[in-house]
C-alpha cells in the first residue's frame, strides 16, 4: 500500500464547493507518478526508456463527498489479477481526516512500448513494486 496525503485545492470543487470526478482522476494518476518515482523512475527514465503508463476503464465509487479545504489521504492498492495478460487492476481509495472512506477509483493500469508502438507486460524492473495487497470493495 501507497499512501499520501493531499488537501482539497479551489480547482478541484465547482460552485458548491464539492470535490469534482475529474480531480479524483487527477490525484491518482499523480499518485501513481509519485510511486513510481519513488521506486526509481521517473518520467525522464521512463522516456529514456522509451516506455510509458496509461489508465483505462474507470470507475468512481463516491460515498462521502469531500469538500474545499478538507485534507484527506490516498491510498493505493494493485491486484495481482491481470487484465487481457497486459494491463493490471489498480485500487485508489480516498479517506477523510476521520479516516472514513469517501471515494474509491478501480482503473487499469497498462504498460505501453513507443518503439513498437503497442501494448506491452509491465516491464519486469518495474513489476517487482506491485505487490497484491488490495482489499475487495463490497460496494462495487
Amino acid at each position: 500500500m501507497f499512501v499520501r496525503t493531499f488537501k482539497v485545492k479551489g480547482e478541484d470543487v465547482n460552485d458548491f464547493m464539492v470535490m469534482q470526478n475529474f480531480a479524483y482522476l487527477e490525484y491518482s494518476a499523480k499518485l501513481l507518478e509519485v510511486f513510481l518515482f519513488e521506486k526509481g523512475f521517473s518520467r525522464l527514465k521512463l522516456n529514456r526508456l522509451k516506455i510509458g503508463w496509461q489508465k483505462t476503464n474507470d470507475r468512481l465509487v463516491n460515498k462521502k463527498q469531500l469538500m474545499f479545504t478538507d485534507s484527506f489521504t490516498v491510498r493505493l492498492n494493485f491486484s495481482d489479477e491481470k487484465l487481457n495478460n497486459l494491463s493490471r487492476r489498480m485500487f485508489v481509495d480516498f479517506y477523510d481526516n476521520n479516516n472514513e472512506l469517501c471515494a474509491s477509483l478501480i482503473t487499469e493500469l497498462t504498460w505501453f512500448d513507443y518503439n513498437l508502438w503497442q501494448k506491452i507486460e509491465t516491464p519486469r524492473k518495474i513489476s517487482q513494486y506491485f505487490e497484491p495487497n488490495h482489499r475487495l470493495l463490497r460496494a462495487v
